[in-house]
């Protein structure tokens, strides 16, 4: 499958030296000293773990910027990894990351992860825990005590991260966020997050499919389950696309686009963790998460906010808050994936996909909507691991995020119950038996010390 690689340098052998110690905050000093100065005279060497679907679109972005060199790919696919290869003709390629990472080590100096949701903290954290810096997709994390632990090795590593929310990068958001930062609207009193996922985009509502099917010749199930407890392969269940809804593997609606449509609550109002949680409507199922969902969450006031604090609600399933946006005179032109502000003075939609209204519209009819321009998010990464500039998405801002996200999912579980949070503790101090989805264990043959 792959080729032997070339023998270490001296630079990259004392690197793997102090990367294969404990000793955390000595290498995170060692790359803050070097960091702006690395790769002055080189390439960021570079490999891809998981290649098909986004991962196809991440590779491409990445390796079209003009100082990195792909070294390696690894999909558990070979079907995927072919094609990516060919592409790539002289990069090494692998089935398995975890022996991408042994035999490239010295050979590398960032990943990016694209893989299905569960699989992406311990690709990370492996990675991080030999220097490399690392693109990852969202949501960043399968739970919440792994986005924590991600945050906690990345502040100690000095590696340079980013979670791929390329929207949080491009044109729509900037100008939502320059017209938000002008208090058109008063303080926030509220905000309501909705998309259009899951329905029509996979499979949501529904029992663990019976039965197994014989696995691809094309395909490592075992690799592509990884840390997932075990069960049989079934054909147009899981692989390719199909696995986002499922407990074991994905993250459901709000764990995949609240990391791009929640985005600027956080953001713009510069919210800290969430005081409590609470879910009205279905449960998940035993193998994947409700057709639909509602979701809120309270915050501590900012000095956005009214000083008694601040909701913010997440719809999934095309539902949206109908009464409110009948109130604001846009119930026929709401946007089908958007963030809603709601102010003392009127309200603010944002969309990653359209551009930035304010509400009622005949209120603001005078308010321009200011330009602003975007930059490439995966570009802004690779300049960042040259010293150049800073991710606007790291782990330390993403992770937050992501933990935000999945603390819904928890929440799911517990229909019409308000869970208050301890963020500190990482615990529901008033249903300790909710804490026990802020995590989980990793089957016999995958286990991380450290992460797990």
């Amino acid at each position: 499958m792959h080729s032997a690689p070339p023998s270490p340098s001296r630079r990259s052998f004392l690197r793997t030296a102090v990367f294969s110690s404990t000793a955390l905050p000595v290498a995170s000093s060692l790359l803050g000293s070097c960091a702006t100065t690395r790769y002055a005279k080189g390439k960021l060497r570079h490999a891809s773990i998981g290649v098909g679907g986004m991962g196809e679109t991440d590779l491409r972005n990445i390796s079209s910027h003009p100082d990195v060199e792909i070294i390696a790919l690894c999909d558990v696919d070979k079907l995927r990894l072919k094609k990516a290869g060919e592409l790539h003709p002289s990069a090494r390629l692998y089935q398995d990351w975890r022996e991408l990472l042994n035999a490239e080590r010295t050979n590398l100096d960032s990943i990016n992860i694209t893989t299905p949701d569960h699989m992406h903290a311990p690709i990370a954290f492996s990675a991080m825990e030999q220097g490399l810096h690392v693109y990852c997709q969202k949501p960043l994390t399968h739970t919440v005590v792994e986005a924590r632990r991600l945050r906690e090795v990345a502040n100690q590593t000095g590696v340079v991260t980013q979670m791929g929310i390329q929207n949080h990068s491009n044109p729509p958001y900037a100008r939502a966020g320059a017209l938000f930062a002008r208090q058109h609207i008063g303080p926030i009193r509220e905000a309501h997050v909705w998309t259009d996922r899951p329905a029509g985009w996979w499979p949501q509502g529904v029992e663990r499919p019976e039965g197994s099917d014989p696995v691809p010749e094309h395909l490592d199930w075992d690799g592509w389950l990884g840390v997932a407890p075990n069960r049989p392969y079934k054909e147009g269940a899981y692989h390719a696309f199909v696995w986002r809804g499922r407990l074991d593997f994905g993250t459901g609606a709000q764990g995949d686009m609240a990391c791009h449509l929640m985005d600027p609550a956080p953001w713009f109002m510069e919210l800290g963790d969430p005081l409590s949680v609470e879910s009205f409507g279905p449960p998940p199922s035993n193998d994947t998460f409700p057709l639909w969902s509602r979701v809120r969450y309270e915050f501590e006031p900012t000095r956005w906010t009214r000083d008694n604090g601040v909701t913010v609600t997440w719809h999934d399933g095309k539902r949206k808050p109908d009464a409110l946006l009948s109130e604001l005179g846009a119930s026929d032109s709401a946007y089908h994936n958007a963030c809603l502000f709601v102010g003392e003075e009127g309200a603010l939609m944002a969309s990653p996909y359209e551009a930035p209204r304010l509400l009622p519209g005949d209120r603001f009819v005078d308010i321009p909507i200011p330009e602003a321009r975007g930059v490439n998010h995966w570009h802004q990464w690779v300049n960042a691991c040259f010293g150049n500039g800073k991710p606007s998405a790291p782990f330390s801002y993403s992770g937050r995020l992501t933990e935000i996200a999945l603390l819904g999912n928890v929440a799911l579980r517990f229909p019409n119950q308000k869970l208050a949070f301890d963020s500190e503790a990482l615990s529901f101090p008033n249903r300790s038996d909710a804490d026990r989805f802020l995590h989980k264990d990793y089957r016999d043959g995958w286990k991380i010390p450290g992460l797990n």
